[in-house]
């Protein structure tokens, strides 16, 4: 099991490749995957091409680091994302952080107001995955 916390950014798109999902935004992701491939359960493959920009820490780090680490990859995009949550596509912004009580830090994290209205311009929904151990 992946024990590491995580911010991804990932479009998602039933028409587009994920060429065509790079060109658009003008950035290759740093994972993908394609339509017809296997999904989380091998038994149904995805109907959708995926493309995600990721940043990962330790578990025993700041989940915080991951989204600063992320914020500058991702908000220059804004202009190519926007262009294709009005096609159609799913953006979402994911943060995956496991808690336990040997955690360093408190469990919560901050966005503020720059990338509120970003998230909000590309029309992405944000998800939030905590964990306890």
């Amino acid at each position: 099991m992946n024990r590491k916390r995580s911010a991804t950014l990932w479009v998602e798109s039933e028409d587009l490749s994920v060429e065509e999902i790079s060109d658009i935004i003008g950035q290759c992701p740093d994972r993908f995957r394609r339509k017809g491939g296997p999904g989380l359960t091998p038994t149904r493959p995805l109907k959708v091409n995926i493309w995600e920009v990721r940043e990962e820490v330790a578990r025993e780090e700041y989940i915080g680091l991951a989204l600063e680490r992320l914020w500058p990859r991702i908000l220059p995009l804004e202009q190519g994302l926007a262009e294709l949550a009005r096609r159609g596509s799913f953006i979402q912004l994911s943060l995956v952080q496991r808690i336990s009580e040997a955690d360093p830090h408190q469990p919560g994290f901050g966005i503020d107001v720059q990338e509120l209205r970003f998230l909000a311009g590309i029309n992405a929904q944000l998800d939030v995955d905590q964990y306890a151990h």
